[in-house]
């Protein structure tokens, strides 16, 4: 590691090739920042931790119980007004991956109202992709990156989505401690780009991931201010979208939104990580046992029904935007062959964001940039204003416990299959350094992973019953065999050489790992990120100083 001019800072050399790239981001300065925002802070993120901690003891022991919580609903309050360009967030790209230069910069072209520029879930934390993404973010916000649009007010917004609070930076340390992933991020995005982004109207505007509690996002209002105050820019100019995709987090949803409320843009719910959660949260209980996802989970089951229709009831009484999650469909790429046509795939995904779009929801997310026209139509056949603030669903048959119905139905071989791929494939893709990999026509991600693995953990845990093999229950042994098979036909199919076998063994024994475990591991991402084979692979790779 280098020593900054500011002793209290240690941060890992270049990595190779990246040496004028890395001088750009990390100037004293720069670190100067870094060090006063996280000695400023960590304390307190240190105590949100502990805090997480407590709850988890608390639903273990059996003394939580599902109620809405939420001491702000009895005020009168409304966010701040959202500036302009925010009031139109019908279309987002999702999971980009700004370490992704060629991906990043085609998406800058998009006719879209938002990019979200992912160092989370489409984002995988090697110290070369770190690097690359604060560089590449820095220099379209400047407008010198290469191959970008000329005018940068012409870009969609740039939603900057930093790591959430689970995930450590390993390769920066202040005083004496490894940086909080989040804070590592938010520190480098803010203090080269905040003052271009305000001064051009285009932000800085962020996505704040799996918060639990509203007072995670008491927190970040506070860093929100304090650093308005460092960089001197008007109060209120930094605006977050808040994803609830935690299931504690649907009991405080109206708390997260007031506690925010000088910088919110609104709440955003997704599918995956919120059903994973419930998992994370009461998975070892045989009543939360959740059924096959790819045949009986989606956002017409009552669970989530409900909480989509939660979510905008409270954004848009308080002048918030509701937005949706991610449209995962993509149509075939290359040479692939696909049994459905693109009009198919198109229309599957239209159909599917209708029923999203007339429960009131003002936006959601698609990946694939080939479909950004078809649903700027759906769009346009839909609704003819910026947003549905106006709509209002019918809340007053949604309890506490309804958000915990857990769907009824079995587990599949199909969807265990598809479960130990998805799972199995996404820690192989870490391996090699990228956050997302496509797979039978969808882009996925650490989302879909998450809700992967912690399925086979719980049939595992359970011995779920699979309702189309007779008298067989889901074993670890059962998992391992399928596993095997996976592998073998891998091998025949795409992954020939040594290395990648050996990362796809490496993948194998990692996951068995993961679903294996005596208690719940909380986030894959964390667990990969904090592993030694990952970080000795990657340090490896780089050449870096530290073998760790």
């Amino acid at each position: 590691m280098t020593n900054s001019k500011n002793g209290d800072i240690l941060i890992e050399a270049a990595p190779q090739r990246l040496e004028s790239v890395y001088k750009e981001i990390f100037t004293d300065e720069a670190l100067q920042f870094l060090a006063q925002l996280v000695s400023q802070f960590d304390p307190e993120v240190d105590q949100l931790l502990q805090n997480r901690v407590k709850r988890k003891l608390l639903i273990q022991e059996g003394k939580w119980t599902p109620e809405f919580c939420n001491h702000s609903e009895s005020l009168e309050w409304t966010i701040d007004a959202l500036p302009e360009r925010l009031r139109n967030r019908k279309l987002d790209l999702g999971d980009v991956s700004p370490a992704n230069t060629v991906h990043f910069t085609d998406c800058l072209y998009a006719n879209v109202q938002g990019i979200q520029v992912d160092f989370d879930d489409g984002h995988c934390p090697t110290w070369r992709n770190t690097v690359q993404g604060l560089f590449n973010v820095t220099r379209a916000v400047h407008g010198k990156l290469q191959g970008a649009p000329a005018n940068v007010q012409a870009y969609p917004l740039l939603m900057l989505r930093p790591r959430a609070l689970n995930m450590i930076e390993h390769h920066c340390i202040v005083n004496g401690k490894e940086v909080i992933g989040p804070l590592f991020d938010f520190a480098m995005l803010m203090y080269h780009n905040a003052r271009e982004m305000a001064n051009l109207g285009i932000g800085p505007y962020l996505y704040l991931s799996k918060i639990e509690d509203p007072t995670e996002t008491k927190l970040w209002n506070k860093i929100f201010t304090w650093t308005e105050n460092q960089l001197s820019l008007p109060k209120g100019t930094i605006k977050a979208c808040v994803l609830i995709e935690n299931i504690l987090a649907a009991y405080c949803m109206e708390d997260i939104l007031h506690s925010i409320r000088d910088h919110a843009i609104g709440l955003n719910c997704g599918i995956w990580d919120y059903s994973a959660s419930i998992i994370a949260k009461f998975g070892w209980k045989s009543e939360f046992l959740l059924p096959d996802r790819n045949k009986y989970v989606n956002m017409g089951q009552p669970f989530l029904r409900k909480y989509m229709r939660l979510l905008i009831n409270i954004c848009h009484k308080r002048g918030a935007l509701a937005t949706g999650g991610m449209a995962a469909k993509i149509l075939p790429r290359g040479k692939e062959k696909s049994v459905l046509t693109d009009e198919d795939i198109i229309e599957s995904v239209k159909m599917a964001k209708s029923v999203e779009i007339d429960t009131g929801i003002d936006g959601f997310m698609i990946y694939d940039l080939r479909m950004v026209d078809a649903i700027n139509d759906l769009w346009d056949s839909k609704l003819h204003c910026e947003n549905q603030l106006n709509i209002l669903p019918n809340i007053n048959r949604i309890t506490a416990d309804s958000l915990l119905q857990i769907p009824q139905g079995g587990v599949t071989i199909e969807g265990l299959n598809n479960n130990i791929t998805v799972a199995l494939l996404f820690i192989y893709h870490w391996l090699t350094g990228s956050g997302v990999f496509f797979l039978n026509g969808s882009v996925e991600d650490s989302a879909t992973a998450e809700i992967s693995r912690s399925q086979l953990w719980q049939w595992i845990r359970m011995g779920a019953a699979l309702e189309d093999r007779e008298n067989t229950i889901v074993t670890r042994m059962l998992v391992y065999q399928m596993m095997d098979k996976i592998i073998s036909a891998a091998y025949r199919a795409w992954c020939i050489t040594p290395a990648d076998r050996k990362r796809l063994l490496s993948a194998k024994y990692m996951l068995l790992d993961i679903i294996s475990s005596r208690h719940y591991i909380e986030y894959i991402t964390t667990h990969l990120n904090d592993s030694h084979k990952f970080r000795t692979l990657h340090n490896k790779n780089d050449g870096l100083m530290a073998k760790l």
